[in-house]
């Protein structure tokens, strides 16, 4: 009997799409079902689960299953694309906000301490963790990275301990 090969770890066929494709849709799909849930929690104050269930053709269960999932999203400050730096981060990779845009929301992303009621060391790191991992992740890359850190210094708005690549492991 003739036994099928099967790819070893690294190789990739050459009709594979290229791996920065598939990672941008792979947050175009959790930035459209964040989105999907914002949508959802809104019309949900003017329609019933019933009437949002027959006119989206899903059932009234899956549609209360989904608005409580929605409860827990955040929504993205006045101004900004995203709810977290992370977020931002994503849609910038998904192709849906452009690098200057990019830049601009972390550069200019609010103390963390407006919008978090954890404890203020834990606040003021979060969005620095959350930009590290952005960069550990790949959706920023190095040029965006240090454009950000460098307008932020600029403006004033760089919080000690602000990570470098280095520190972040890249």
């Amino acid at each position: 009997m003739g036994e099928t090969s099967r790819p070893t770890m690294g190789a990739v066929s050459a009709s594979a799409p290229p791996l920065s494709a598939v990672r941008r849709l792979r947050h175009r799909h959790i930035i459209d079902r964040l989105d999907y849930l914002r949508g959802l929690r809104r019309l949900a104050t003017g329609m019933t689960q019933a009437d949002l269930a027959r006119e989206l053709g899903l059932t009234q269960p899956s549609i209360s299953s989904a608005l409580k999932s929605a409860a827990k999203v955040a929504d993205p400050p006045a101004g900004f694309s995203g709810a977290s730096v992370y977020e931002i981060a994503q849609r910038f990779t998904a192709g849906e906000l452009g690098r200057d845009d990019l830049v601009d929301e972390l550069t200019r992303w609010p103390d963390p301490s407006a919008f978090d009621r954890s404890p203020a060391l834990d606040a003021e790191q979060a969005p620095l963790r959350e930009m590290s991992r952005a960069l550990r992740d790949g959706l920023l890359d190095e040029s965006a990275y240090r454009a950000i850190l460098d307008q932020r210094q600029r403006l004033g708005r760089q919080p000690v301990g602000m990570p470098t690549t280095a520190a972040s492991g890249e």
